[in-house]
């Protein structure tokens, strides 16, 4: 798994303080254990799945419940291979139709490389086709392609993956009973929960609908 931050980008932008000496590396181990905690909440809470901020390694097919309407959310993806649609409503592989890219449907938003973004909908194209809708069968929409985002993490993901990192570092250092750390052990126990204004900087982020599990 991969964290959104490492110890040494957490070190170059925080100020060296009492609490936090950025030349002490005697708490590396247990702020790093903190980052892969604040990484993985980042992933859970916004919806996702672990390392929801990185490319999946390959190609996937995944399935999801038709929208019935002209918009089909679907998992963040960096680049899609295929999508094909039950039109009949069965779930036998004979009963998916692959349908095209820029006739059938077009990827949302259009220009999502050059903003920056991934794909997050399919929208039906009812100018040159005829599709309508993606239909109502559960897990009738099958999408390939890698999943996920750009290999560099959003700006504002890594920024809150640091604050609550280094917050709980320090409430540690503190002694405060959400969070306690043993640097001779590499232990750490941390609050199961992100503080509420990194919370504001992933809002956005919290998906709409994820594939069929």
């Amino acid at each position: 798994m991969a964290d959104y931050v490492t110890v040494a980008e957490i070190k170059a932008d925080i100020p060296d303080s009492p609490l936090f000496d950025v030349t002490d590396s005697t708490y590396d181990s247990v702020l790093g254990n903190m980052v892969t905690a604040a990484s993985r909440l980042i992933d859970r809470y916004v919806g996702g799945w672990d390392n929801f901020f990185y490319p999946t390694t390959d190609a996937q097919t995944r399935y999801f419940d038709g929208s019935g309407e002209e918009q089909q959310y679907i998992d963040p993806m960096v680049s899609l291979t295929s999508v094909a649609v039950s039109e009949s409503g069965g779930r036998a592989v004979s009963d998916y139709t692959t349908w095209t890219n820029d006739t059938d449907f077009f990827v949302s938003p259009y220009n999502y490389a050059s903003i920056g973004m991934p794909i997050m909908s399919l929208v039906i194209d009812n100018d040159a086709g005829s599709k309508g809708t993606w239909g109502k069968t559960r897990k009738g929409v099958k999408v390939t392609g890698v999943f996920g985002w750009s290999a560099t993490p959003p700006a504002d993901v890594e920024q809150a993956c640091k604050i609550q990192a280094v917050r709980w570092f320090m409430r540690a250092k503190q002694g405060y009973q959400d969070a306690a750390a043993n640097p001779n052990m590499g232990e750490m126990y941390y609050m199961k929960e992100l503080d509420p204004d990194v919370k504001v900087l992933l809002q956005h982020y919290r998906t709409h609908h994820l594939a069929v599990i």
